[in-house]
């Protein structure tokens, strides 16, 4: 209803569409408004928006009367005044003192007209009669008049007692209704089995090809996708929230252009999106980009914003109060899938870029022997497999080392220290506002992300209260 939208939140609605260049059929069917009430909020904000650059806003002027004072004329006009009807009132009272009988004639009422039990035609037709002049009696006549009696006190009874309440009995106080307490909308969100204090959430799915690389990777994927759904699915209608997906360096797709209300249709838009990612790579890919591409969303991240930046970049640019983010070993993209123009502000050369692109650097065997060392030399025993080509294999997958698929990982580095410094410093709101940011970050087993990542990542969502969680455990 718009009637509980407050003055803010109307300037908020209109300033949404006008900088976003969101339709207003489209901005009104999201908000729940009618296109007359989002007129009117356009065209007073263009009328009247003005006002506060004026150099008198915000002042008060208070006009305050002058009273003339009396003159001493006028004073002494009053005062003859207020004595001339002070001796007319005290003349009147010995009159009625005197005389407390005495009664106007019931012929006549008021000025001469006849009385009710009369009529007109009973009346002489001659002059009226003036009525006689009271006669007052001389002064030794006013000393023989006896003083009225007084009528007995009326907390004596006739029989002699005297137990009449003196006073009356007190009028009921009506007693005051308390207070009515209405519940204020929900403002928290339940996210994996906790709730969170806000009304504005963006939820953040890592959906690169290598969240389905292996078994680990599906569970974890699967997993995260349930979490998405259960958190979607109890959202208060009171309740905004948006959900992107992100992939690759610079790959994102949203379910809207601006921050959606959390009614039914809109949560069963983002279910939907969520259960037809499926867990095959065709089908994850079709299905990722079917409604915002980042082409149609006002976020444009600097160049050299990648990875989790560049979702966390797109997903603040909704305006949220807290931020989900289910994060996969995203460093582990596939090269031939990337643009070049993605590693643009990276500073990483381009000969040697296109050298890895044409499969010209491989891994050899003195640097398999030496990752196969170092991982036996972490983990216990137990926990690796018998043979070395399958602790080759391992070893080379957690240093971003693997052989024959065109990847990254093949002995290029992204600088994710960097990129976290580009993304930070293009935030368009200040760090005090930055939402609360809760990551969780799937890998699978004998997987991590570079140190720097890790490290930059844990940086800023502790720095924004909120949260990272490395495999977490799902409840």
């Amino acid at each position: 209803m718009s009637s509980d939208l407050s003055g803010e939140h109307k300037l908020r609605i209109v300033l949404e569409s006008i900088i976003r260049q969101v339709p207003k059929s489209e901005q009104c069917s999201k908000y729940g408004i009618s296109e007359e009430e989002f007129q009117s909020w356009h065209d007073h904000l263009i009328s009247n928006g003005g006002k506060i650059f004026d150099a008198d806003f915000g002042d008060s002027r208070t006009r305050v009367k002058k009273v003339r004072r009396m003159g001493g004329m006028a004073k002494l006009v009053l005062s003859l005044s207020l004595l001339s009807n002070l001796a007319v009132l005290l003349v009147w009272g010995i009159y009625t003192y005197i005389y407390p009988g005495s009664e106007p004639n019931p012929a006549l009422e008021g000025n001469g007209k006849p009385a009710d039990n009369q009529t007109a035609s009973s009346l002489p037709v001659s002059e009226p009669v003036p009525p006689p002049e009271p006669v007052l009696p001389r002064p030794e006549e006013v000393a023989r008049i006896p003083a009225p009696e007084r009528s007995p006190s009326p907390s004596v009874l006739p029989d002699g007692r005297d137990d009449l309440p003196v006073k009356p009995f007190p009028l009921p106080r009506p007693n005051a209704l308390p207070p009515v307490h209405v519940a204020e909308p929900a403002t928290e969100i339940s996210f994996m089995g906790r709730n969170y204090s806000g009304k504005h959430a963006v939820y953040v799915l890592d959906t690169g090809p290598y969240v389905l690389r292996d078994a680990d990777s599906i569970r974890f994927f699967e997993k995260m996708k349930e979490e998405l759904v259960s958190s979607i699915a109890s959202l208060s209608p009171n309740s905004y929230f948006n959900l992107v997906l992100f992939w690759n360096l610079r790959e994102a797709s949203a379910l809207g252009p601006t921050i959606l209300r959390a009614n039914q249709e809109n949560k069963k838009y983002a279910i939907d999106w969520i259960s037809s990612l499926g867990t095959q790579t065709d089908q994850l890919k079709e299905n990722r980009n079917q409604y915002y591409p980042k082409e149609l969303l006002y976020s444009k991240p600097l160049p050299g914003v990648v990875g989790l930046w560049y979702g966390l970049s797109t997903a603040i640019s909704f305006d949220p109060d807290l931020l989900f983010v289910f994060a996969g070993n995203s460093p582990a993209f596939n090269l031939s899938e990337i643009p070049r123009s993605d590693f643009d502000g990276l500073g990483i050369d381009s000969r040697r870029l296109s050298r890895i692109r044409t499969n010209e650097v491989t891994v050899d065997g003195l640097v398999k022997d030496t990752a196969r060392k170092w991982l036996i030399s972490i983990e216990s025993p137990s926990s690796l497999p018998p043979d070395d080509d399958s602790i080759d294999e391992i070893a080379l997958r957690r240093l971003g080392l693997l052989d024959g698929n065109a990847s990254i990982a093949q002995m290029i580095e992204v600088p994710w220290e960097k990129s976290f410094e580009i993304f930070l410093s293009s935030l368009e709101v200040g760090f005090e506002r930055v939402p609360k940011t809760h990551a969780f970050v799937c890998l699978p087993q004998h997987t991590a992300w570079p140190s720097k990542l890790t490290n930059s990542a844990r940086e800023f969502t502790e720095s924004s209260k909120g949260s990272f969680t490395l495999n977490p455990i799902f409840p």
